[in-house]
């Protein structure tokens, strides 16, 4: 096995597959360690990384096979850029949202081939909804609503689906329209700006709603939005 030493001075073996994710949030960024990334890159809607930031991550990982998950559809672009001018076999995940990102890192095989994974990874992302809770920084008007300075948005696959005042509203809003008969797991992951007591009542709130539904929460310290919000 191909051995190198890296920064450190410290032996690393070669994998068959190393990953790298862009991430918004502490929390975020602790989970998606724990899952196995080898390369976490701080990105998200205010702070995209470059090209330049994701090739720069790929060389510091000693992996037969590198897996792109860019975890928001603006990153898309500069994780292709990345791919086409690295000498290495890269995937680019097609993940525009974190839970889609971790969906995607669980279904990673380290026995399957690349083809395999990519196919694994997709099915995974697909199994996936994602929600956000958020709130308005102007007035403005979308698909014909009125939206105020600080009313709390709802977004349901990166589309306004609820907008109004009240937290709890907006959830069950876009709750309705996320859990079908098919959802089993429905995991929150709180920002930086909610209260662990508030994010474990929404939970407790969806528990009694969805009740053959798991439901989780996780800290993930992301700015802008007090949710994220997914369902499988």
């Amino acid at each position: 096995r191909e051995l190198y030493l890296d920064k450190e001075d410290t032996i690393q073996e070669l994998k068959n597959y190393g990953i790298v994710a862009v991430v918004v949030g502490s929390g975020m960024s602790e989970i998606f360690k724990d899952l196995g990334t080898d390369e976490v890159i701080e990105g998200g809607q205010t702070m995209n990384p470059s090209t330049e930031d994701i090739i720069k991550s790929i060389e510091k990982i000693n992996a037969e096979n590198i897996i792109i998950l860019p975890n928001n559809g603006n990153i898309i672009l500069a994780a292709n850029q990345a791919k086409s001018l690295s000498n290495k076999n890269i995937l680019v995940a097609q993940t525009k949202t974190m839970p889609q990102g971790i969906a995607a890192l669980m279904a990673i095989d380290q026995d399957k081939n690349p083809e395999e994974n990519e196919n694994k990874m997709q099915r995974a992302i697909e199994d996936v909804k994602t929600g956000l809770i958020t709130y308005a920084v102007r007035d403005s008007n979308f698909d014909g609503v009125d939206i105020e300075e600080g009313n709390i948005l709802g977004m349901v696959e990166g589309k306004i689906s609820a907008v109004g005042e009240n937290a709890f509203e907006i959830i069950d809003s876009i709750m309705d329209s996320m859990v079908d008969d098919d959802s089993s797991l429905i995991t929150i992951y709180y920002g930086e700006e909610v209260d662990q007591e508030d994010a474990e009542a929404v939970a407790n709130h969806l528990e009694e709603k969805f009740s053959d539904c798991d439901i989780e929460v996780h800290y993930g310290g992301q700015p802008l939005y007090y949710y994220i919000i997914s369902v499988e």
